[in-house]
């Protein structure tokens, strides 16, 4: 027996764990593969960043950097680099675009600044500046390790008193008076509430017991490129918005590239996609044709898993249809990032029915079906 079941052991579900778990709860992780954080956090870039084109994004990321500053201060464990993101357009459309952004992110309190081609060039001069028109930076962006987020989430809550169970995928979650009855692959568990953490098998998960929630898997690549001239100052998380692509220098030596097709289809494929390479060759001359020089092995490249929802934002409060459902889920490429905020939004939710911290109307598992969606733009 527990007060709260959260099912999946990732990012968010530890995170929901570490605050739950100080509320206090009792608080039982279940999480089907052989150890916590092999899924989607496993193979996250770990960019964090606080620009974003909507509210909700915002205020997620701005409470989520403030706690893994502290977090990195008192533990040394994140490998947190606040570099900054330093976001690039050339075109008429991206610049009011990207303007309009900086200007929502001021008005919420972050401090973001527009550069010029100049400015540009002495923040990152590995960019090809030329047709540029502008950029945006924010100083506290920048990138940590996931590895070092989800071992200290998961300390915390063992310390907080929640239990981790691994190998125990959940076959079944019914609901019996005011109680949920779990099977998962080590035994039973009879709870109070339960939370739905299961990154890309949210939507299997919430379909347990009569939810719903639309998440997919969708592809994402990665590659490590080496650099000869070694580790070299470490640059801000550069990305170019007219390509898509993402560029930062690595702490220990070489070049960590991106690139998310728009093209590519919901799937469970984490094979690196064939078209990656070919993808990066066209697009990096346009701002990062250094990279060219260098030679990229395929043996260094990975993919992970985003769970994608439709407004590429993330679905946080109790289930419409089934009472102490509670899902966490559908982050995209923001778990990591975003982690922190989730914790403490769900923990809200449950321990009081509503959320101080964080406007989570934007955000209701209902959105859908009532057709009031809100779409951030800001995804790469």
């Amino acid at each position: 027996m527990t007060d709260v079941a959260i099912v999946g052991a990732g990012v968010i579900g530890l995170a929901c764990a570490r605050e739950l778990a100080g509320m206090p709860a009792s608080v039982t992780v279940l999480e089907a593969a052989p150890a916590i954080g092999l899924g989607s956090s496993a193979h996250a870039n770990g960019g964090i960043r606080a620009q974003f084109a909507t509210a909700p994004n915002i205020a997620f990321s701005a409470y989520s950097i403030d706690a893994f500053e502290a977090l990195h201060a008192s533990t040394g464990l994140l490998g947190l680099h606040q570099t900054g993101y330093l976001l690039l357009t050339g075109t008429e459309v991206g610049e009011r675009q990207l303007r309009a952004s900086c200007d929502l992110q001021r008005s919420l309190g972050v401090d973001t600044e527009w550069l010029g081609p100049e400015e540009i060039r002495a923040r990152a001069p590995v960019v090809r500046v030329v047709g540029i028109r502008g950029g945006a930076m924010h100083a506290r962006d920048g990138f940590l390790d996931p590895a070092g987020v989800i071992a200290v989430m998961a300390a915390d809550a063992i310390g907080r008193g929640a239990t981790i169970e691994t190998g125990a995928g959940v076959t079944s979650i019914e609901r019996i008076g005011r109680r949920f009855h779990l099977r998962h692959e080590r035994g039973d568990l009879h709870a109070d509430v339960v939370v739905n953490a299961g990154g890309v098998d949210a939507s299997a998960i919430a379909g347990l017991c009569g939810g719903h929630v639309p998440v997919v898997p969708v592809r994402r690549n990665l590659a490590h490129v080496n650099d000869p001239l070694g580790a070299g100052d470490l640059t801000p998380m550069v990305v170019d918005l007219d390509t898509g692509v993402l560029v930062r220098r690595e702490p220990g030596g070489g070049w960590i590239l991106a690139y998310a097709n728009p093209a590519d289809l919901p799937g469970r494929e984490t094979h690196v996609d064939p078209r990656f390479l070919e993808d990066l060759a066209t697009r990096l001359p346009n701002r990062f044709p250094f990279l060219l020089g260098l030679p990229i092995d395929p043996r260094h490249c990975w993919a992970g898993l985003y769970p994608e929802t439709p407004d590429h934002h993330a679905i946080v409060g109790e289930d419409p249809d089934v009472a102490g459902l509670f899902h966490c889920v559908g982050f995209g490429g923001h778990g990591v990032m975003h982690a922190p905020a989730a914790g403490r939004a769900v923990t809200e939710l449950i321990a009081s029915g509503t959320c101080s911290t964080f406007d989570l109307a934007p955000l209701r598992p209902s959105r859908f079906a009532e057709g009031d969606l809100v779409v951030e733009t800001a995804v790469f």
